[in-house]
C-alpha cells in the first residue's frame, strides 16, 4: 500500500516544517547520522508500513503509531490516517 498523501510535521521546539527540520539537523548531528535521517525519511515516503516494524497504539486521532528505529538511541514516531493511506 502506497500512501497517497504524505505530510510531514515536526513537534520540536526549534522545527514544525520539514526546512526547519532539515537546518536544525544540519547543525545539530553529524553528518552520517542526518542520512541515516533523511534516507529513513524517504523510505517511509515510499511505503510507511513496509520500514516500520513496531506498532505503538493509537495517536489522540485514534491513528495507528509506528516507530522505526533510525540507530539504537533515535527512532523516528509517526502515525498514519488510514482514511487517506
Amino acid at each position: 500500500m502506497v500512501c497517497r498523501e504524505w505530510k510531514l510535521r515536526f513537534q520540536l521546539k526549534k522545527a514544525k516544517s520539514y526546512e526547519e527540520f532539515i537546518e536544525f539537523a544540519t547543525d545539530e548531528f553529524n553528518d552520517k547520522l542526518l542520512t541515516l535521517i533523511l534516507e529513513k525519511l524517504e523510505l517511509l515516503q515510499e511505503n510507511h508500513f513496509k520500514y516500520s516494524r513496531e506498532k505503538l497504539g493509537k495517536d489522540i486521532y485514534g491513528n495507528t503509531m509506528f516507530s522505526p528505529e533510525v540507530t539504537g538511541d533515535m527512532r523516528i514516531l509517526y502515525s498514519v490516517d488510514s482514511k487517506i493511506a
